[in-house]
């Protein structure tokens, strides 16, 4: 599994450090992003039984922005 940095503009590169570099950058992997893609599907899944279309791309951004709303990035 790959993981890679991603850059201030969007895009990602490979991550060339190791676990003590990925605490200092914005970093994401083959197993998050398949883990979302499943999960993105399913959503879509319900979006077309409950109202006969895809989400849109902004519901799908605000409604992970309202599911990221208790989310705490540091541990406490």
């Amino acid at each position: 599994m790959g993981w890679w940095e991603q850059g201030a503009q969007g895009g990602i590169a490979q991550l060339t450090g190791g676990p003590a570099d990925a605490g200092r950058v914005q970093i994401w992997g083959d197993g998050p992003a398949d883990i979302l893609d499943g999960a993105l599907a399913e959503i879509v899944k319900e979006f077309q039984e409950a109202w006969d279309r895809k989400p849109y791309k902004d519901e799908l951004r605000r409604g992970l922005e309202f599911s990221l709303g208790n989310y705490d990035e540091v541990d406490e």
